[in-house]
């Protein structure tokens, strides 16, 4: 074993890379802002809800029809049941009234969806609801997205809105933001490169627990699609990005620590409308 003082590495090496990481990151922050100043910021707002022991959910889910009298005008509600992963049996609620929502609307639209005038004979409170986290504020990422839906939900290919939403979830390490970065971008760049037409929304975390978290979500019609043509066309965008990029594996392994996904389903009869 060297001793304390001795470098486990030439400092002139360590200045080129360290040069090199700081001009990568840099690259990436501006185009960070450039994508906040071109597209405006605009936000994604959702709370995650499961139902408390001993609750039957066929009353949760009557009481939360019930209480969605209270969301109209800008407090408007989606409501998606998450059908696999980690949360599964668990509820979504996502702010709907314009979606994303602009910086400008964050604050009436919280407002309206949090502190709305109460219903009568409401049931659905803190007896029935399990908190998970109160709300989660995603900052959309319009630089990493790619045939962005415009709509809450997203209209498929026309065939209207979706039965489904498929999110993966990516926990970055510490320091391994710039890596993230990188690897979302390029395999944005290179997926941009095919005739696809499904959507795909990136966005980051900024309020609401861990904040180290990336999400990339896509909007689809049948389970089945998720299985057959998405696999396909996510392995030949990955046979893409190896074949230019020999190092890829280990800016992976330097990026996030965890990965895992769960697909929501829309629930129509438990969500609201706009007046």
């Amino acid at each position: 074993r060297p001793p304390r003082s001795t470098p486990l590495y030439s400092s002139a090496a360590s200045d080129v890379y360290k040069r090199q990481s700081e001009e990568i990151m840099k690259k990436l922050l501006i185009a960070v802002i450039f994508s906040t100043l071109a597209f405006g910021q605009a936000y994604h707002m959702q709370s995650v809800l499961g139902v408390e022991e001993g609750v039957k959910v066929a009353d949760f889910e009557k009481a939360m029809t019930y209480h969605n009298k209270a969301h109209t005008g800008l407090g408007v509600v989606n409501t998606f049941s998450i059908v696999n992963g980690p949360n599964a049996g668990k509820y979504v609620r996502v702010a709907a009234a314009q979606w994303p929502t602009p910086l400008d609307m964050v604050d009436s639209v919280y407002d309206a969806m949090s502190n709305h005038d109460p219903v009568p004979y409401d049931k659905w409170n803190d007896s029935m609801i399990e908190q998970i986290g109160g709300m989660e504020f995603w900052t959309i990422r319009p630089d990493l997205s790619r045939n962005m839906p415009t709509v809450d939900g997203a209209n498929v290919n026309n065939q209207g809105p979706p039965n489904f939403i498929t999110v993966y979830y990516y926990g970055v390490q510490q320091g391994g933001t710039a890596n993230t970065e990188y690897v979302f971008s390029k395999f944005n760049e290179i997926a941009k490169q095919s005739d696809s037409k499904r959507p795909w929304v990136a966005m980051t975390k900024t309020l609401g627990g861990n904040v180290s978290v990336y999400s990339y979500s896509t909007p689809h019609m049948t389970m089945s699609e998720m299985l057959g043509p998405h696999q396909a066309e996510f392995g030949e965008t990955l046979q893409k990005m190896y074949d230019e990029d020999s190092d890829l594996d280990s800016k992976v392994r330097g990026g996030w620590s965890w990965i895992w996904s769960e697909t929501w389903r829309f629930r129509p009869e438990l969500s609201t409308t706009m007046d």
